[in-house]
């Protein structure tokens, strides 16, 4: 018998199991006494016997037709031996279920990158990273067209930020890239991030196609390309504060990395109380939304936004957010809590306050988790604690404490 049968036989029930003795039958049918023949009269001719004589025959035939009764054991077994099927979703790959992940990063940056590829390392995510610009090194020829024309101005580094993810979005219409999840350099994400991210699909499969063209007969979603569902333009999964106030539906997940009010991160408007069952993380189409920390595009959304920032007059976050608010052909979800966030970090961005925590200047990089990430990424990477399993892993908080109130002490000592 073939190793592969071998191999297959030895995981078959003890019923089918006997398939594989087949060979030793088969020598021990040398063994048995045939019956003599004797020409010289009397004997033992199978004929005289007619029992005697079909056993002859049958056992002559399985000695004959051995290997076409090897053949045939090998497709029974074969056939009996069920292949297991686990539905694995692919939004647990290395991807999240997007055809790509971008980082967008100054080159001079390795403070953000080095961390950021180690907590990419940790979960099992593939980064392509993307060089971002400067403001610079855009030639007013390539500004959008409204730029600084209304009373608002800009800051030094927005419009190079803004480039930067306007560029990602042409890659893709460029490349004919279907889904990309791009994301800024100085990002967290909870090593359980794909649990959450699967429990976020179906949020925005149940979010972004509603209503239903006949509510009967939702959709096969089985058919379609993206995880996510192919209705959605873009999908916010990081930011700095959102809203959910508004007609529109709210998905709710029981998800235990979600971060409860207590230890919840932003400083821009969060969904009101009672929007969000406790222990859950919700879905929903999103008001006013700050921060480019992270967010998810389809290839349609990239030509709708491509064309849309030719006219740009504000920062990349206020446009996309009015954009998602106000044009009803566009198809935005958001969540809440923030899937991936920010880290306390150096910024390129001349904001009044200083670096992210607006209240203290960021003057080195630290590798800290980010807001409201429970088991982060980063640090569990930077402790060698990622390969060590669950119960190694280091936390944050637990859930039910109360958040330590910081205090300008720990903002001074953040800042030496």
């Amino acid at each position: 018998m073939s190793e592969y049968i071998k191999s297959t036989l030895a995981n078959l029930p003890q019923k089918v199991h006997s398939l594989q003795s087949l060979s030793s039958y088969r020598l021990s049918l040398l063994n048995i006494q045939f019956p003599t023949i004797n020409f010289q009269g009397k004997g033992s001719l199978p004929t005289r016997n007619p029992r005697a004589f079909i056993i002859f025959a049958f056992l002559l035939f399985l000695l004959f037709w051995k290997d076409i009764i090897r053949d045939v054991c090998s497709h029974v077994a074969t056939r009996r031996l069920p292949v297991p099927v686990v539905e694995v979703s692919s939004i647990r790959n290395n991807t999240l279920g997007f055809q790509n992940i971008f980082v967008l990063s100054l080159p001079e940056r390795g403070d953000r990158r080095t961390p950021l590829l180690a907590a990419a390392n940790a979960t099992n995510l593939t980064l392509t990273v993307l060089d971002a610009i400067r403001d610079r090194q855009i030639p007013q020829s390539d500004w959008p067209q409204w730029w600084g024309t209304n009373t608002w101005v800009p800051k030094d580094g927005e419009l190079g930020c803004l480039m930067s993810h306007v560029r990602t979005w042409r890659k893709m219409i460029h490349e004919n890239i279907s889904t990309a999840l791009i994301m800024e350099s100085d990002v967290d994400w909870d090593m359980r991030i794909k649990d959450t991210m699967v429990g976020v699909g179906d949020g925005v499969k149940a979010i972004a196609d509603w209503p239903f063209p006949d509510p009967q007969h939702p959709r096969d979603f089985s058919k379609e390309l993206s995880p996510y569902g192919d209705k959605w333009d873009l999908m916010w999964i990081g930011h700095c504060g959102i809203n959910a106030d508004g007609d529109g539906r709210i998905y709710a997940f029981n998800d235990s990395s979600a971060a409860d009010e207590d230890h919840a991160w932003n400083f821009g408007e969060r969904p009101a109380e009672g929007h969000r069952p406790p222990g859950t993380r919700i879905v929903f189409q999103p008001r006013k939304t700050v921060c480019t920390t992270s967010y998810a595009m389809s290839l349609a959304g990239a030509r709708k936004f491509e064309k849309l920032f030719k006219e740009a007059n504000s920062p990349i976050d206020l446009k996309l957010w009015d954009h998602c608010e106000h044009d009803p052909t566009t198809r935005c979800v958001g969540t809440w809590p923030q899937v991936i966030s920010m880290t306390e970090s150096k910024t390129n961005i001349k904001h009044s306050g200083g670096g992210l925590s607006f209240g203290h200047e960021v003057t080195e990089e630290k590798i800290v988790a980010g807001n409201a990430i429970q088991i982060s990424a980063r640090v569990n990477a930077h402790l060698g604690l990622a390969d060590k399993g669950p119960t190694k892993w280091k936390s944050e908080w637990v859930t039910g404490e109360k958040k330590k109130e910081e205090t300008a002490d720990d903002f001074t000592d953040k800042s030496d």
